[in-house]
């Protein structure tokens, strides 16, 4: 457990001062700072997609790159469709996704590597739900009034509660069943504890933010940097220089969206949280398909 503190240390440490700070920052100025947050690195980290896909596929065929890119182009019309057309079912898939996304990024390091992809899969969505329940519960108020503009659906406070409770029991037992992730359990506990503090003492817009940017995509950052560039000197650099493309080109549409048609300024959240589940699911299915290759590979070395 003292390596997993150390390993987050500096996570921990902002967690707290922003827990601390909070009551001297207004809701505008932690609209600033999680906006901030989210268009640079939160954006940066789901912006080489493509290039994650040309790495994994590069010893393999033109062909299986193209079939690949094929399939990441589907999946982001997929999505868009989704939102527009069928807004409620898109909102229930990027939860779902993003439960299960977060969870695999936070919790992958710590289970046992012979553990089966279904054990995998329940604990990742079980932690995922938990911390999505969690901040839902705290930010209800803002939650289901943003749901409600997003897809006219009204969620329940005590729906929020289940979604959190039912998360973090299964994580709890699941967690229990593991040896490798029984004395962490503690730990992960605490975390829990302390985002909820800084949840129930900031906006809605800041704590989503600040978990999506510091918790996870800091450390997706560095496992990308590690996939792409290993042992290169010059990694951080090259990663950034090959997403600003992608990132560019979501910060116009967002922009052109914003003003093309008039956003009034009550509906921004919804739009804000649409287009970033819009971008965001994408880069779900790529790093769920990176981490399936990935465990088939080490399934078949193991078996030779």
């Amino acid at each position: 457990m003292i390596s997993t503190a150390k390993k987050y240390q500096y996570h921990i440490y902002a967690t707290i001062v922003f827990i601390v700070s909070s009551s001297s920052l207004n809701s505008f100025i932690q609209a600033i700072i999680a906006g901030f947050m989210i268009f640079s690195i939160g954006l940066i980290h789901g912006a080489n997609d493509l290039k994650l896909i040309q790495k994994k596929t590069q010893k393999k065929s033109q062909k299986i790159f193209l079939q690949t890119l094929l399939l990441y182009i589907f999946v982001v019309l997929a999505g868009v469709f989704l939102f527009y057309f069928l807004p409620s079912f898109g909102l229930f898939f990027f939860v779902a996704f993003s439960a299960f996304h977060f969870g695999e990024q936070h919790l992958e390091s710590k289970v046992e590597l012979d553990r089966s992809p279904a054990f995998k899969w329940i604990l990742y969505i079980s932690y995922g739900c938990a911390l999505f329940g969690l901040l839902f519960t705290l930010q209800w108020e803002t939650v289901h009034a943003v749901i409600g503009q997003i897809s006219g659906q009204y969620i329940s406070k005590q729906t929020t509660e289940l979604l959190f409770f039912a998360g973090f029991i299964v994580f709890l037992l699941f967690g229990l069943i593991s040896p490798a992730l029984r004395k962490l359990l503690l730990f992960e506990t605490l975390i829990l504890f302390l985002l909820g503090l800084l949840f129930v003492r900031t906006t809605l817009i800041f704590g989503f933010g600040f978990y999506f940017v510091v918790w996870h995509s800091i450390p997706s950052v560095k496992d990308q940097l590690n996939f792409l560039y290993p042992s290169d000197t010059q990694a951080a650099l090259k990663y950034l220089k090959s997403s600003l493309p992608y990132w560019g080109m979501s910060i116009l549409g967002l922009v052109g969206v914003y003003f093309l048609f008039d956003i009034q300024s009550a509906a921004f959240l919804p739009l804000f949280f649409s287009f970033l589940a819009a971008i965001t699911f994408p880069h779900t299915v790529v790093m769920g398909w990176l981490k399936l290759s990935e465990q088939k590979t080490n399934g078949q070395t193991e078996q030779h």
